[in-house]
């Protein structure tokens, strides 16, 4: 069962100072699928940003605040509103990922009613994957599971094939087949921004929004 899809940024979503291709499209057709529950996907941004001295209520709100600038100028602040709910860094929950306590303070804070074992994890560090999930979580690795947030890796599509009731080419977050290589090999790709049409294959095995309030 997966109704949150949290999210690293740094390395998973971003490459250096701008988002990896194919993000902006990947996360709007995300934000249009439901959850196992039925329920519309919730999105959880998850980062560790500390604080340069002790953890203050003021620094906290001012290095919030600088981690909302970054999302402004990559242009992903808009997918994760209301902020106060959607992001949460390393400095609210005193302490750094892969620890149990971020996660759960970010769902805490996203007040979906949600537990560990309703998250899939996409993240690019490969021991925070092992981690979240001895936690009970799914989890994905990016450059590992798949490479490219244009080839959504299928196993993702498949926990959240429960779309929302919406209409036009790009409501549907449709997905199609397509052959990688040269030598067109038939097994397929999933594409999450293609118009309508394609059916999806099976996953092959089920994987274990403006308020800037800190």
């Amino acid at each position: 069962m997966v109704d949150v899809l949290v999210l690293d940024l740094g390395g998973t979503l971003v490459d250096g100072d701008q988002p990896f291709p194919h993000v902006k499209a990947a996360l709007g057709a995300l934000q249009r699928f439901r959850g196992s529950s039925g329920r519309p996907l919730q999105l959880a941004l998850v980062s560790d940003f500390h604080p340069a001295g002790p953890p203050t209520p003021a620094g906290i709100k001012a290095r919030f605040t600088e981690y909302l600038r970054l999302l402004d100028g990559f242009g992903l602040r808009r997918f994760v509103q209301p902020v106060g709910r959607h992001v949460t860094l390393s400095t609210h929950a005193g302490v750094a990922k892969p620890d149990r306590r971020v996660y759960e303070l970010a769902l805490q804070r996203l007040g979906a009613g949600a537990t560990l074992g309703d998250c899939l994890s996409i993240t690019e560090d490969a021991g925070h994957v092992v981690a979240c999930q001895a936690l009970g979580m799914r989890a994905l690795r990016f450059g590992g599971d798949f490479a490219d947030w244009s080839d959504l890796d299928p196993r993702v599509v498949g926990l959240l094939r429960r779309r929302t009731r919406e209409r036009g080419p790009l409501g549907q977050a449709q997905c199609v087949h397509r052959p990688r290589g040269r030598a067109r090999s038939r097994t397929p790709t999933v594409s999450v921004m293609i118009p309508a049409g394609a059916k999806l294959r099976q996953p092959s095995a089920t994987l274990g929004q403006g308020n800037a309030e800190p």
